[in-house]
């Protein structure tokens, strides 16, 4: 049984819909998917206890969640450290990323199934404009409460608010919030443009997903059933991925001719961003989780 949080008619949706139906023909419907949308197997935190007492559940999550767990984790979801999705796709990979893997199912019985599910950069959508971490001081940017969404959005120069995904347009229309932190697929879904001025292209967290289950459970498959669910899971995350960043522009375009404006990449002061996200790097102890994997891509540190 796999959940997640979303609705039937997201892209992520389908994917896993074609993950289970490809794992089903593969086994010759030996095993078997259920994906279920909207919370319906219920929170992230009850399902991920079930995961750790061994039952047959699967769950989409974070990287911010697993940093909970294994805090290198956290660092996949920190500013300006994943540029595209062809570092995703190394990552895949990855032995330093395989090693905390491994750490978090023999600590917590949650096996990685894969984290090639990726809703690419996130911009802020605001009623006051900016574009250095100097001009965004005090600008209350609505977040996830996750110690790496927190720390990522403040040290942009922004107030990190924590609300739910739910009041979002609300928090923003009644000024609880200046704006939020999206995807323009999902601001656009939400409908942002609808309460907020402005879109500022920080491109400051690009985002991917993981898919988790029990180890327990998955260690009692067949070695041949467990090669499977990994490679169709993958499939299905890097065609869906292809997919939202190829939809990303249209998303775009509706909201700018729904009248938000946009303060592009390029006029932005992307190096004092940068420059003032390492904060965030050393306030969560992910240095060194950062150089490793920054030399497995080949970037400098």
């Amino acid at each position: 049984m796999f959940g997640h949080t979303l609705t039937e008619q997201d892209p992520f949706h389908q994917a896993y819909e074609k993950w289970a139906a490809a794992v089903s023909e593969r086994t010759g419907g030996k095993l078997q998917i259920e994906v279920y949308a909207n919370s319906q197997l219920g929170v992230e935190e009850d399902v991920l206890e079930q995961m750790k007492q061994g039952t047959n559940v699967g769950w989409q999550t974070d990287a911010a969640r697993l940093g909970n767990y294994v805090n290198e984790f956290s660092v996949l979801l920190a500013p300006y450290f994943l540029e595209n999705l062809d570092e995703v796709k190394k990552l895949l990979d990855s032995p330093t990323i395989a090693g905390w893997e491994k750490q978090l199912e023999e600590q917590h019985n949650i096996k990685v199934i894969s984290f090639a599910y990726v809703q690419g950069y996130r911009n802020i959508f605001s009623n006051k404009k900016g574009t250095s971490p100097d001009e965004l001081k005090g600008m209350q940017i609505r977040t996830a409460g996750a110690p790496i969404w927190v720390g990522g959005v403040n040290s942009l120069g922004c107030t990190a608010v924590s609300l739910a995904y739910g009041e979002i347009y609300n928090g923003i229309q009644t000024k609880v919030v200046d704006g939020c932190e999206l995807p323009y697929i999902a601001a656009n879904s939400l409908k942002i443009q609808e309460v907020a001025k402005y879109v500022l292209e920080t491109q400051h967290f690009y985002q991917n997903n993981f898919m988790v289950c029990s180890a327990d459970w998955y260690n009692e498959l067949p070695e041949e059933y467990q090669k499977i669910l990994i490679e169709e899971c993958d499939k299905a995350g890097l065609e869906v991925s292809e997919q939202m960043e190829r939809d990303t522009g249209a998303a775009k375009q509706a909201m700018l001719d729904a009248g938000l404006e946009c303060v592009p990449y390029e006029e932005m002061d992307i190096a004092a961003f940068k420059a003032a996200s390492e904060k965030a790097y050393q306030d969560l102890n992910l240095m060194d989780a950062r150089n490793a994997i920054f030399k497995e891509l080949g970037r400098e540190s």
